[in-house]
Formats: structure tokens, sequence, C-alpha cells
């Protein structure tokens, strides 16, 4: 725990480990507040799975306040008070209050320095239009995480921020119990040691580390399944780093998982066509939920994520395909996938699809079980079963509404192999709410912080979909306010 003696290659006030949203934010913070910083990150740029997201969470920002009410009729802006209280009961009162409390104060603060940085919001809305639970929290931003993303690094840099690409922090340096720097590698593999008074984990979780979600999640019969469909590297190091220095961990099995169509990014018209409240069977061929779960991608996740193999197929016939592209979608997947956007590509993917064995198709859905690997006689019941509720309007397994029963009746039939695929860890390093790194004994680790992903504190085993943005928001907000700890210790000491 105690690393005596050591030469500083150089010294900082701050050293932040990842330079996604929330070690930028940090990063910009803390150069503003007069400290010495600089980020490390161990890809060959930034960005993060924050290039990946969407929109902020917050709550009576400007610009909910500019609107006064949402576009849709009926609907409010929650309160502060709302925001916290949905995220302690969705958690189960898992969640911790400081935590959540730092979140809802803080996450209106972040849409005005955004702006004041060039970012346009669009909308404040919510992800998905049929979710009744969803509280309008979702600040769409011009040209989403990419744009902010690269707005960001543009203020960092102006900031004075010293950015290190491709160069991975190793170990956390203590002496006395306190942090005293960080070792790290550059990108010719030399060791570098880092002085400095305070070191911010910012590096996005575990979700990109099987090994590590088998060992914590619960998704641990399925981990070795599950498909990456975005490609970040948030392989733990954070979580890693802190356990070495004697942090202590809490809500860990969090992560979010979100369906895709295997070997298909999220804009895929083909996993598109299959995120939709379309006929899904597991491998045993039978359905095993109401598909109107698809309408939560979180939920959703979960869902597929806890069939055997994590792999579910979704099954459509020509009809489906037909109303996909020229009518559109039934529900939508953020941005990726619009609300009753037209899927336009859909025929001309399912084709290469199957030419390349990624997707089945066949003239009776015998054999299309015989093509997927499931049993004919099982699989022609389930479609018997569920086409018969369609011609019902009542489904009396999983009570599935109405408007989502579409039947699979008209030749050609396809099967989209859908797989869970996990976009981040939303639990480990247990923090207080000013973002410290605590002990088993629940005491701060003096000049450590964890934010971001890497922070536990918001959830209980599932991302919150109902306040859309959360992830993103907590980003930002949690690394300028664990940057803004370590400039107020910086001057008292």
């Amino acid at each position: 725990m105690s690393d005596q003696n050591i030469a500083f290659d150089t010294e900082y006030d701050v050293v932040i480990i990842g330079g996604g949203g929330s070690g930028k934010s940090a990063a910009l913070t803390a150069a503003q507040g007069g400290l010495r910083t600089a980020i490390l990150e161990k890809m060959e740029q930034t960005g993060g799975s924050s290039i990946y997201a969407e929109g902020t969470a917050a709550f009576e920002s400007s610009e909910q306040k500019k609107r006064g009410v949402p576009d849709q009729e009926g609907k409010h802006f929650p309160s502060r008070e709302e925001g916290f209280r949905r995220y302690i009961e969705y958690s189960h009162h898992r969640a911790n209050p400081d935590v959540v409390r730092m979140q809802v104060e803080n996450t209106a603060e972040t849409i005005d320095i955004l702006k004041s940085l060039g970012i346009e919001y669009t909308d404040v809305s919510i992800y998905a239009y049929d979710q009744p639970h969803e509280l309008y929290t979702f600040h769409r931003p011009d040209g989403l995480g990419e744009r902010v993303q690269e707005v960001l690094l543009r203020a960092c840099v102006n900031a004075g921020v010293d950015i290190f690409t491709s160069t991975p922090a190793r170990k956390i340096l203590m002496k006395d119990g306190a942090v005293t720097g960080v070792v790290a590698e550059d990108s010719d593999g030399n060791v570098m040691n880092i002085g400095c008074r305070a070191v911010i984990l910012a590096t996005g979780g575990y979700g990109n580390n099987p090994e590590l979600v088998k060992k914590y999640s619960w998704l641990y019969r399925s981990a070795d399944f599950t498909y990456q469909c975005v490609p970040t590297e948030n392989t733990g190091d954070g979580l890693t780093m802190a356990l070495e220095v004697g942090a202590d961990t809490e809500n860990i099995g969090a992560i979010m998982i979100v369906p895709c169509a295997r070997s298909k990014t999220l804009t895929s018209h083909a996993s598109g066509a299959g995120s939709q409240p379309v006929l899904w069977v597991n491998k045993t061929g039978r359905r095993f939920a109401s598909e109107e779960v698809a309408m939560s991608f979180a939920d959703a996740g979960n869902t597929v994520a806890k069939q055997p193999q994590a792999t579910v197929y979704a099954l459509i016939d020509s009809d489906t395909v037909q109303h996909l592209m020229t009518e559109g979608s039934d529900i939508g997947l953020g941005d990726f996938i619009e609300y009753h956007m037209k899927l336009v590509r859909l025929q001309a993917e399912l084709d290469q699809d199957v030419a390349d064995g990624i997707a089945w198709k066949a003239d009776t859905i015998e054999g299309l079980a015989k093509a997927v690997k499931l049993d004919p006689a099982v699989l022609a019941n389930t479609v018997d079963e569920y086409n018969d509720a369609c011609d019902k309007g009542y489904d009396p397994l999983f009570f599935k509404p109405a408007k989502f029963l579409r039947p699979v009746r008209k030749a050609p039939f396809y099967a989209i192999n859908m797989a869970a695929s996990v976009l981040a860890s939303d639990g480990g390093i247990r923090v207080n709410g000013d973002l410290q790194v605590t002990d088993q004994d629940y005491n701060p680790i003096p000049g450590l912080y964890a934010v971001g992903n890497d922070a536990s504190g918001l959830f209980g085993d599932t991302y919150n979909l109902d306040v859309p943005g959360t992830a993103n928001g907590f980003a930002h907000a949690s690394g300028r306010v664990a940057a803004r700890h370590v400039i107020a210790m910086c001057k008292e000491s």
C-alpha cells in the first residue's frame, strides 16, 4: 500500500485516468480552477463511450425552463425532487442518496456549461416515446455525443490540460495511505512515474471485460456469449487499480445491456427490425416475454441476456419487412433507430446477412427452424399460438398489447440473431457524495476519486432508462464535482 522513495518524471496537481466525458469534464474544471492537470488516455484518441452517448439527463435546466413544457401534450419536465425519488425508487433503495443528490443538483449546470462552449440543444424529450414511465430529462445536443466530446477536447486543450494518449495507467502510487502519483506507460512502452496530489479514475467501468463481467455481474453464465456492438475498451482498469489500494465496491453488478443483431451496429436496419416488438424466441424455440419490453433497451437487454447463451431470434415475415420499410418502426431506439423511422435498408441487409450466414430465410416455419437449428415442431407450435393471439388481439401468455401483435404468416420468413450487448457497467467503486473513493470502513482514501461509470451510487441492478441520459449526465456532473473537491483540497493544504 505504500510506495516509498519514488522518483517522479513529472508532477501535476491532479491526474485524470481516462479521457471520456467524465474525465474531460473533470480536467476542464480542474484546469479552470488553477490546477496543473493531466489526462492519461490508453487509446489513440479521447472520447471513450461518451462518443456514442446521445442525450444528457438534467433537472430544472435552462433548456427545460425555456421550453416550459414538453412537446407532448399533458407531459411536464421533472423537478429535482421527482428525479431524486425516481432514482431511489427505481433502484429499490439500493442507490446512494448522497450520490443521487449530487446528480440531481448538478446536471442542470452541465447543460449551461456545454452551451457556453458552443453546444446547442435541439430537443428536451424522452428516449422511447411509447414508454409511459420516462421522465422528460433527455437533453439532445446537436451532433450528439461525438460533437460534445470534440468541444470538450478543444476546451481542455485551451485550458492548458496536458493530454497523453496511448498512455495507459498501470498503478496508483500511495504513501501513508494517501495518493502520491501514478505509474503509466507511454506509447513506446516506457514507464512513467507521475507525481500528483489527486487521481480521478474515469476509465469507463468494466463492461468490455468478459472476465470481470462474469466475476462481478449477474451475467456470469452468458458473458462469453455477449456481443460488443460499440467498439470501446472499458476493461475495468480503474476498478482494478482502486481495489489494489484498498477501495471497496458497491452495487458492482449493475450493467447496461442493449439487444443488437450479432455482428451488426445499433444503426443497422436489420438490428433495428430485430429490436422491434416482433416475435422473439430463444434457443428452445419458445417465447419467453412480452416483446413490448423492447420499448426500454435496458429492460430488453436484461431479458435477452438471461436467455440461454444470451441469444434470441427475432422472427419476421415478408409483411412485417414491408411494414417496417414503408410505414416505419413501431418503436424507436433513440437516435440509432428513430421512432417511426422507415427501415429502407432492411431487405438489402437481410439478403446480405442471409448470404453471410448471420441471419436465416425460409419459405416455411419448419424450414426456418432447421436453418436456425431449432426444433421444427416446437417452433411451428410457437408461431401458431402467436398467430392465433394476433388474430384474437389478445396474448394469453404474456399479455402483449394488441397494437404490437403482428402475425408471422407470409413467406418468406426471416430469423435475425439478436444478442445481448453490454454497453457499460454502471456500478463499481464505492464513492461518497463528493466522489471520493471509500475503503471498507466507508472512509475516504485521501486523494482518490472515481467518476462516471467507474463510480457506483445511482443504480440498483439495472440502468435506469426511466431517466434517459442518466449515464451521460452523471459522467459530466460527477467529473466536475470531483474536480471541485480536489481544488478545495489543494487550496486547504
